[in-house]
C-alpha cells in the first residue's frame, strides 16, 4: 500500500514536470549525440546508443537527481585517440575498464578526492579539448570529406591542401546554424507558444529541409539503422588489456571529473545535494554496460542537465524519459538522418568547443598566479599537441608538484624574536631572568612532512648554536606529520641531547600525537631523553620554573 501511495503521489506531483523536461532534453540531446559520435570517429548511431543506455542507467543508479548522461565533447578526443591506436575492439575494452575504475572510485569513496584536482589542470584539459574539437570540425564546416585524424596538425595539413574543394553551401549552412543557435533563444523567448522549443532543433529542421528540398550535394550524416544494437562480446585479450589500460584510466578520470562537476552545477541550480560516490558508481555501471551494446564512453553533460533543470525536472525519472524518447527516435526516425548535413553538426560543435575554452577563466588564472599559469599553459599545449593520455598523466603530475610546492611554502618556523616581547609567552619568558636565559621557543607553522624538512633544518641550524638549554617546539599549527617528519624529529632530539639540551613539545594536535605514539622508537627515545609533552607553552614554562627550584632535575 505504501508503494502504491508513493507511485500515486509521484504521478500527481512530479510526472508531468518530468515528462516535459525529459522530452525537451531528449530533443536537445539528439543532435549532440550524433555530433559527438561523428567527432569521435565512430558511426552516428553509436552516439544514440550511448545516450539511450547511459541516460537510462545513470538516471536510475547515479547520485545526482538532475544530471543527464551521454556522449560529451570532453570524451571525443580521448575516444578518437583510443580508436586510432587500438581500433574499435580496443575502444570498447577501454570503455569497459574505465567503468570498472569508476566503480572502484565509488567503492573506495574517492568522489570528493577527484573534485580536488587543481583548476589550472582542468582548465588546461577542457580548453585543449575545445581547441581540438574546433579544429576537427573545420573540414565539416567547409564541406570537405576528410577522414578523422588523431592529431590536429594532421587535420590542418589536409585542410590546407584541400582548400580548392571548399563548398560555399556547407559554409553557409554552418554559419546560419551558429547564428540561429546564438540569436534564436532571445527571439523565441518573446513568443509564448514556442519559447520552450530548442533552437538546435529549429536549426536542424531548417538544414534538413534545405538539403531535402533543393537536393544539395554536401557531406551528410547518412541513414541511421532503425532498431536496437545487437549484443556483442568484448575481446579480453591480455595484450590488448595491457595496451588500453592507460587510456581506460584517462577515460575514467575525465568522466569522473566531468560527472562530479556537472553534479555540483546541478546542486547550485536547484539547492540540492548529490552523492559523489553513488554518482561514480552509476557512471561506472553505464560505462561497463555500453561496450556490449556498441556504445562509446559517456559522462554527465552540463548543458543537457541544465536544460533538464530549466524545463522543470523534479526527479531522476526525467533522465529516464529523455532516454526513452531518444530510443523512440532511434527506432522510427533513423532514415531522417540521411538528410542531416555535417555542416550543421559542425556549427553545433563549434559553439560547444568555444564554450569549453573559457576565456574569462583563463584570463583570471593568468593574472592571479604565474605558477598556475604555467601549469595551465603546459596542460593545454600537451592536450593539443600530444595525445590526451599523456596530457592527463602530465597534468596529474603537475598538480602533485603544484601541491607539493605550495605545501612546502606553507611551512614556517618562528622564533621568540619574531614576536612582541610584551605579549603572550614572550611576556612570561622575558619577565623571568631564568626563563629568558635558559629557554628557546620555536613555533612550527604548517605540515611537518618530507617537503618541509629543508625549511626546518635551515631554521634550526641557523639558531641551534645559540639555542639555550631548554628548547620548546610549539606544534599547535602542525596539522599532520609524516614518516620523514618523525625521523627528523628523532634526529633533532638526539642532536639536542648531545648538546645538553632538553626538548619540550607543546600543543600537539590529536592526529599528530596519534601518529607519533604509533612509532615505538620515537616513544622510547622520548622517554629515554626525558622529552616532555605539554598541553600548552605556558604549562611548559611553569614546569621549567618549578624544575628550577629542584637542582637534581637540571641537565
Amino acid at each position: 500500500m505504501e508503494i502504491q501511495n508513493k507511485i500515486s503521489y509521484y504521478f500527481k506531483e512530479s510526472f508531468t514536470s518530468d515528462l516535459k523536461a525529459g522530452s525537451i532534453t531528449a530533443v536537445v540531446a539528439l543532435p549532440l549525440a550524433i555530433a559527438f559520435a561523428i567527432a569521435s570517429g565512430v558511426e552516428p548511431q553509436m552516439g544514440l546508443y550511448t545516450a539511450v543506455i547511459a541516460g537510462m542507467l545513470v538516471s536510475a543508479t547515479g547520485g545526482s537527481r538532475y544530471s543527464i548522461t551521454g556522449p560529451t565533447g570532453a570524451m571525443t578526443v580521448i575516444i578518437l585517440s583510443t580508436l586510432h591506436s587500438f581500433g574499435l575492439e580496443g575502444l570498447f575494452l577501454a570503455g569497459f575498464l574505465a567503468g570498472a575504475f569508476q566503480i572502484l572510485f565509488g567503492i573506495l569513496k574517492l568522489g570528493k578526492v577527484v573534485k580536488y584536482i587543481p583548476l589550472p589542470v582542468i582548465s588546461g584539459f577542457t580548453s585543449g579539448i575545445g581547441a581540438i574539437i574546433l579544429i576537427g570540425q573545420i573540414p565539416n564546416a567547409l564541406g570537405l570529406i576528410i577522414p578523422s585524424k588523431e592529431h590536429v596538425w594532421e587535420t590542418l595539413h589536409v585542410i590546407i591542401f584541400s582548400l580548392d574543394l571548399i563548398d560555399s553551401t556547407a559554409i553557409l549552412i554552418c554559419i546560419i546554424t551558429i547564428l540561429m543557435l546564438l540569436y534564436l533563444p532571445g527571439l523565441m523567448s518573446r513568443t509564448r507558444y514556442i519559447n520552450s522549443l530548442p533552437p538546435s532543433i529549429v536549426a536542424l529542421a531548417f538544414s534538413v529541409i534545405i538539403v531535402f528540398y533543393y537536393r544539395i550535394d554536401i557531406p551528410l550524416v547518412g541513414s541511421i539503422p532503425a532498431g536496437l544494437p545487437q549484443l556483442q562480446m568484448l575481446n579480453f585479450n591480455l595484450a590488448l588489456f595491457r595496451a588500453v589500460l592507460p587510456a581506460a584510466l584517462t577515460i575514467a578520470l575525465l568522466g569522473a571529473i566531468e560527472a562530479l562537476l556537472c553534479a555540483v552545477v546541478c546542486d547550485g541550480m536547484t539547492n540540492s545535494k548529490h552523492d559523489s560516490n553513488k554518482e561514480l558508481l552509476g557512471q561506472g555501471i553505464a560505462n561497463m554496460a555500453l561496450p556490449f551494446f556498441s556504445g562509446i564512453p559517456c559522462t554527465a553533460a552540463i548543458a543537457r542537465s541544465a536544460v533538464n533543470i530549466r524545463e522543470g525536472a523534479k526527479t531522476q525519472v526525467s533522465g529516464i524519459i529523455h532516454a526513452l524518447i531518444l530510443l523512440i527516435i532511434l527506432l522510427f526516425l533513423g532514415p531522417v538522418a540521411a538528410f542531416i548535413p555535417k555542416a550543421y553538426l559542425a556549427g553545433v560543435l563549434i559553439l560547444v568547443s568555444l564554450r569549453m575554452i573559457n576565456i574569462t577563466e583563463l584570463r583570471t588564472t593568468m593574472h592571479i598566479s604565474k605558477m598556475d599559469s604555467t601549469v595551465l599553459i603546459v596542460t593545454f599545449l600537451l592536450t593539443v599537441l600530444t595525445d590526451l593520455v599523456f596530457a592527463v598523466q602530465m597534468g596529474m603530475f603537475l598538480s602533485i608538484i603544484l601541491l607539493f610546492i605550495r605545501l612546502t611554502n606553507v611551512i614556517d618556523i618562528q622564533t621568540m624574536e619574531n614576536y612582541d616581547r610584551t605579549k603572550g609567552i614572550n611576556a612570561t619568558i622575558f619577565a623571568d631572568p631564568y626563563l629568558e636565559k635558559n629557554v628557546s621557543v620555536y613555533t612550527i607553522n604548517g605540515p611537518f612532512f618530507f617537503g618541509a624538512m629543508n625549511v626546518f633544518e635551515s631554521k634550526i641550524n641557523e639558531h641551534m648554536s645559540i639555542s639555550k638549554p631548554h628548547i620548546i617546539l610549539r606544534m599547535r599549527y602542525v596539522p599532520f606529520i609524516d614518516t620523514t617528519g618523525i625521523e627528523r624529529l628523532k634526529s633533532f632530539i638526539r642532536a639536542s641531547r648531545k648538546q645538553y639540551q632538553r626538548v619540550y613539545l607543546t600543543s600537539v594536535q590529536p592526529e599528530v600525537m596519534k601518529r607519533m605514539e604509533s612509532d615505538l622508537e620515537l616513544t622510547e627515545l622520548m622517554e629515554k631523553q626525558h622529552v616532555h609533552i605539554c598541553d600548552g607553552t605556558q604549562e611548559a614554562l611553569a614546569f621549567l620554573k618549578k624544575e628550577n627550584d629542584n637542582p637534581q632535575n637540571r641537565i
